[in-house]
This record gives structure tokens, sequence and C-alpha cells, in this order.
């Protein structure tokens, strides 16, 4: 992979919002449910779930999970479920 002024851009501003002590992957995916409600009800105070949301803000596999989850989440809380139909043309649509 050629390394371009960008690409070294982006992983200077990473190593810059590295934290001594960091959650890990898995640390993610054993709290992102406990992290989803905290959000949805506007109460992230506890350390553990603020090191847990810096985590899915720098990973980016992290990251795309947590989306999906927070919004499964948030359509269960307003149930809002796209019908099977809906759910097949966006899959459609996307490739």
């Amino acid at each position: 992979m050629r390394v371009t002024h960008i690409n070294l851009d982006a992983f200077m501003l990473k190593v810059a919002r590295t934290r001594e002590v960091e959650a890990s992957c898995d640390d993610c995916a054993k709290h992102s449910a406990r992290l989803i409600e905290a959000l949805m009800q506007g109460n992230v105070q506890d350390q553990e779930l603020l090191d847990i949301l810096h985590h899915v803000l720098m990973c980016l596999p992290c990251s795309q999970e947590f989306q999906v989850l927070h919004d499964c989440a948030r359509m269960d809380a307003e149930d809002s479920w796209p019908s099977m139909d809906e759910m097949w043309n966006q899959i459609d649509q996307a490739q």
C-alpha cells in the first residue's frame, strides 16, 4: 500500500487520540448493549462506558457493529422495524 499524506495524517490523528489504558474489541462486544441503553437514556457517566464509547469512535469494525446494534435498538424502541419486503429492497439496493 502506498502511504499518502492523507493516510499519514489519519494515522497520526488516531495515535494522538489513544489513551494509556484503552478498552479492547472484546470489552466493546461485552458492554455494547449497556452502552446503547445508556445512550438512549442520555446517561453515559460510568467511566467504563465512556471507555467503550471512545473505543467505538476509534475502531472501525466495532463502530460498524455498534451502529447496527444501535439502529436495531432504536427501531425496537420506536416499533419501527421495516417490513421484510423493505429489508430485501434495501439489500438489493446495497448490492
